[in-house]
C-alpha cells in the first residue's frame, strides 16, 4: 500500500485561473487583435504611477523600519526590495513625457529595472538555502542599506540624464527575454507560496502566491510593440497593486495587534514546518491541549515526534499536501491515550499484558477520533498505522512491508527513537546514540529501512532547526527553555 495522498489542492484552481487568465489577457492586448486599441496619456500614467509607486514606497519604507527595530532580516529584506521595485516605479512616472520631462529613455528603463533588481535585493529569501544568502543574511542590514543606495544613485542619473541611458524598447528580443525571465522567477516563488498553503492552509500564503504572480506577469509588458494598449496599463495596475495589496495587508494585520513577524511568516518562510505551525485549525490545537492537560509528557513527546517526521518528510521530497497530512499525523499520533486510563497512562513501572493492551488501543482510538474530524481522514488512517511493524508484527492490523505507508512508518521510527533516546515513566532513556544504533539494528524488520535512512540523516544534519513547535498549545506562562525541551515522554 503506498502512502495516501488528496488530490484536492486548495486555491490551485483560484491560483491556475489568475495566472493563466491574466496572462492571457495580456498577451491578447499586448500583441493580439485587441492591442490595436490604446488609450496616450502622459497625465494618467504620470499620476497613476506616481501616486501607485509613491504609496507603494511608503508602505515599503513602513517595512523595512518595523523589519530593522525589531531586528528581523527577513521583514527588512522585503520592505528593502519594495522600496527598490518602487523607487524605479517612481522614477517611470516622474519621467513621462509631456509633464516633467520631454520625450526620454528613462521612462521605459526604469520600470525595466525595477523588477529585476527588486529580485536581486531578495535573493537571499528566495535562495534561503544558499551558502551566499546565509552569508548575505547574516549582514542584512548592510545588504539593504547597499541596496538602497545603489537604487538611489541610479535614480538620480534615471532623473539627472534621462535622454543619456540606454532605451529599454518594448519587444526587444533582448528586454523581452529579461522579462519573460523575471516572470519564470515570479511565479516560482509564487508556486512555493502555494505549496505552503496546501502545508498551512494559511491565507496569506495564498495571498502572496497570486500576488507575487501578478508582480511577474507584470513583466510581460516587454513583449509588446507599443505603449498605451490596453495591456500595457494592465501591467502597471498589476504591479502597483501588487506590491500595495502586500503593505496592506501587513499593515492591517499590525494594527489588529498581530506582530509583523507573525504576519509575514507565511510569507517569507519557505519553511514547511513553519507553515503547517502558524495553519493548524483551533481542532487540532485543542487536541494537543487536551493531551498536554492530561499528561505533559505526552504531549512534549508528539510534538519532537512531528517535528522530526515532517524534517525528514522534507529529505524524502513530500508533495506539499502528503507533507501537511504527515505533519498532522505526527502531532496527532498519540491522540488516542487520552482514552488511556490515567494510572496505565503515567503508570512508574513496566505494564502488565492486560495494561499493554489497554495502551496498545490507543492508535485505533485516535483514528476513529480523528476520522470524527472533517478533512482528517487520511491523517487518521496514518495515526492507525504508527505502531505497524515492516516484519508484519505490529499491532493493530498486523501490516508488513509495502502494505505500511511510508508516512506511518516515518512517523513509527521517529516515535522509536524519540522514546528509546528520554527518559520513560518507568526507566531512564539510552541516550540518542544508543538509540541510533537500535534503529540500525532492527532497520528492516521492526521499522521500513527508507524511513529509517530518512530520519537517521535528518538527526545527523547540521542544518536541523529544532522548536519550531514548541509552544504549540501551552499555556502562555509556561517556560520554554531548552530543560523543558527534554521532557520525558510517555508509554507508547
Amino acid at each position: 500500500m503506498t502512502a495516501c495522498t488528496e488530490d484536492a489542492r486548495p486555491g490551485l484552481a483560484l491560483w491556475s485561473v489568475s495566472v493563466l487568465g491574466l496572462g492571457a489577457l495580456l498577451l491578447a492586448t499586448l500583441r493580439g487583435p485587441l492591442s490595436a486599441t490604446t488609450w496616450t496619456s502622459a497625465h494618467g500614467l504620470f499620476w497613476l504611477v506616481t501616486i501607485g509607486a509613491g504609496g507603494c514606497y511608503l508602505g515599503a519604507l513602513w517595512t523595512l523600519v518595523v523589519g530593522w527595530r525589531d531586528g528581523v532580516a527577513e521583514v527588512g529584506l522585503l520592505g528593502a526590495a519594495l522600496m527598490v521595485q518602487s523607487q524605479l516605479g517612481l522614477v517611470h512616472g516622474l519621467t513621462a513625457p509631456g509633464v516633467l520631462y520631454g520625450p526620454s529613455a528613462a521612462v521605459t528603463t526604469s520600470i525595466f529595472l525595477a523588477l529585476p533588481a527588486a529580485l536581486v535585493v531578495a535573493f537571499p529569501l528566495v535562495l534561503a538555502d544558499t551558502g551566499l544568502a546565509r552569508w548575505v543574511a547574516r549582514r542584512w542590514r548592510g545588504w539593504a542599506i547597499g541596496s538602497l543606495v545603489a537604487a538611489t544613485g541610479l535614480t538620480v542619473w534615471l532623473l539627472a540624464r534621462p535622454t543619456q541611458v540606454p532605451e529599454a524598447r518594448m519587444g526587444a528580443p533582448v528586454v523581452a527575454v529579461v522579462g519573460v525571465l523575471s516572470l519564470a522567477v515570479a511565479l516560482w516563488i509564487s508556486w512555493g507560496q502555494l505549496e505552503l498553503y496546501w502545508v498551512g492552509r494559511r491565507v496569506a500564503s495564498l495571498a502572496a502566491a497570486i500576488g507575487i504572480a501578478s508582480l511577474g506577469l507584470s513583466g510581460l509588458v516587454w513583449v509588446g510593440q507599443r505603449p498605451f494598449t490596453v495591456g500595457w496599463w494592465l501591467a502597471h495596475l498589476l504591479d502597483i497593486l501588487g506590491v500595495l495589496g502586500a503593505s496592506v495587508a501587513v499593515a492591517i494585520g499590525h494594527r489588529q495587534g498581530r506582530s509583523v513577524t507573525d504576519i509575514l511568516a507565511p510569507v517569507l518562510t519557505r519553511d514547511p514546518l513553519v507553515a503547517l505551525r502558524l495553519g493548524l485549525s483551533p481542532i487540532v490545537q485543542r487536541f494537543v491541549a487536551d493531551l498536554n492537560t492530561k499528561d505533559r509528557l505526552t504531549r512534549d513527546h508528539v510534538v519532537r515526534v512531528a517535528e522530526l517526521a515532517v524534517r525528514a518528510g522534507q529529505r524524502a521530497r513530500l508533495g506539499a499536501p502528503r507533507l501537511r497530512h504527515l505533519g498532522l499525523a505526527a502531532i496527532l499520533h498519540d491522540i488516542g491515550k487520552l482514552e488511556t486510563p490515567d494510572d496505565i497512562l503515567t503508570k512508574p513501572g513496566r505494564l502488565t499484558d492486560d495494561e499493554t493492551a489497554i495502551m496498545r488501543a490507543h492508535s485505533s482510538a485516535g483514528e476513529r477520533m480523528l476520522s470524527a474530524v472533517p478533512g482528517l481522514a487520511a491523517v487518521a488512517r496514518l495515526v492507525r498505522a504508527h505502531h505497524e511493524r515492516h516484519d508484519g508484527a505490529g499491532y493493530p492490523d498486523g501490516l508488513r512491508g509495502d502494505e505500511i505507508p511510508l508516512d506511518a512508518s516515518i512517523i513509527a521510527v521517529c516515535d522509536a527513537f524519540d522514546a528509546m533516546a528520554h527518559a520513560r515513566h518507568y526507566r531512564e532513556g539510552m541516550g540518542p546514540e544508543r538509540a541510533l544504533a537500535v534503529l540500525r539494528e532492527h532497520a528492516g524488520s521492526q521499522w521500513h529501512p527508507a524511513a529509517v535512512d530518512l530520519v537517521i540523516a535528518e538527526i545527523g544534519s547540521a542544518t536541523r532547526r529544532p522548536g519550531v513547535l514548541w509552544d504549540l498549545a501551552l499555556p502562555t506562562d509556561w517556560p520554554a527553555d531548552s530543560a523543558v525541551c527534554h521532557a520525558l515522554p510517555a508509554h507508547g
